[in-house]
């Protein structure tokens, strides 16, 4: 496991705005993983109006519900946006999903969690962050098989989502 998490790290270090793993994806005993990135302007989700139809078409009521719950929802839309996209690009080799598929909650600490709509052999680990100006997110894909790791690269995950946000 220590190889893959070098790998993974070197990765995102290197090129740090590389979508995803490609067919020569680190594999460890078979497993597959997928990374996806992905950052958004929130000047993008401030001009949106309250029932705009976008909103309705690419988030559930749940996350709407949340982002809705601060006195400036935009940056928490970007953010949750951000975090579609970058697991639609980490799943990229598992199959094609819509944005509306995927659902980014928050545990009752404020931690992002993915909800798929389809039972799958993977868990998805998702990274949200945001400034001023950017939201961006990062998606792990790892086979459940290997999931007893999740806290590793959880912090891997965080630790890349901060290094990656435009500084202001």
């Amino acid at each position: 496991m220590d190889s893959l998490v070098i790998m993974i790290i070197r990765v995102t270090r290197q090129s740090k705005y590389r979508t995803t793993l490609t067919d020569e994806s680190p594999t460890l005993s078979g497993a597959q993983f997928g990374l996806g990135t992905d950052i958004v302007e929130i000047r993008r989700f401030r001009e949106l109006e309250r029932d705009a139809p976008f909103l309705s078409r690419v988030f559930t009521q749940d996350e709407l519900t949340y982002c809705r719950s601060y006195p400036n929802p935009a940056p928490h839309l970007a953010a949750t946006y951000a975090g579609k996209e970058a697991v639609v690009k980490a799943m990229n080799f598992q199959k094609q999903i819509s944005v509306r598929g995927i659902e980014i909650l928050r545990n009752k600490d404020g931690s992002p969690y993915v909800r798929i709509e389809e039972q799958t052999k993977i868990e998805v680990l998702v990274s949200l962050a945001h400034s001023e100006q950017n939201a961006v997110a990062v998606a792990l894909v790892i086979p459940k098989s290997h999931s007893n790791n999740v806290e590793i690269f959880r912090k891997l995950l965080n630790e890349t989502t901060q290094e990656i946000l435009p500084r202001q």
